[in-house]
């Protein structure tokens, strides 16, 4: 017997960022800040107030944020961070995007700061799409990525004082089908 099954994917993927040069005095009543976040489909995935802790689990730390995605479900198959701020981070980084496999669904953004020790990771981030080499210290940046296929929707903010009034963002949907035999 045959017949054919059609998956489709249909997942809007939101994120915003933050750097702490436009962080808010949190001391003033009323001003909580910018929230950072990833968004599957309106629901809230991960997040980082900017005058405290975070709302969900997992939270968006300082550095650089990966989420890596099941398109079909719109799922986080799995989430990491890396300070990056600091200086082994991006090496591990690194290794992390190399170890990926091809086709893989990224989804990456930062808070805080996350390009001071960024350098080492700048190749791997190319392999995949992503080219950050011109982002300054708390400058930010947003991105969704396929690796291999280098299909990338990225937003960057090179300066911090660019990122006060309008830090980086993206919005994306993401479509496709896979048809199966069985």
């Amino acid at each position: 017997m045959y017949a054919l099954s059609v998956v489709t994917a249909r997942c809007h993927v939101e994120v915003l960022t933050w750097t702490i040069h436009h962080a808010p005095d949190c001391s003033v009543p009323g001003e909580e800040g910018l929230n950072a976040y990833v968004k599957l489909n309106g629901a809230l995935f991960a997040d980082k107030l900017s005058c405290g802790s975070s709302h969900t689990n997992p939270s968006l730390t300082r550095g650089t944020n990966f989420q890596l995605l099941h398109p079909f479900s719109c799922s986080v198959i799995e989430h990491r961070a890396f300070d990056t701020n600091e200086a082994g981070p991006a090496d591990r980084l690194r290794d992390y995007l190399d170890q990926l496999d091809d086709f893989s669904v990224i989804v990456g953004s930062m808070t805080e700061d996350a390009t001071m020790n960024l350098r080492n990771a700048h190749n791997a981030l190319l392999r995949v799409g992503v080219d950050l080499r011109d982002v300054l210290i708390m400058g930010t940046f947003a991105f969704v990525t396929q690796k291999s296929t280098n299909e990338t929707v990225l937003r960057k903010v090179r300066l911090g004082a660019d990122s006060h009034d309008n830090p980086a963002n993206v919005s994306v949907m993401i479509t496709g089908k896979i048809r199966e035999n069985r």
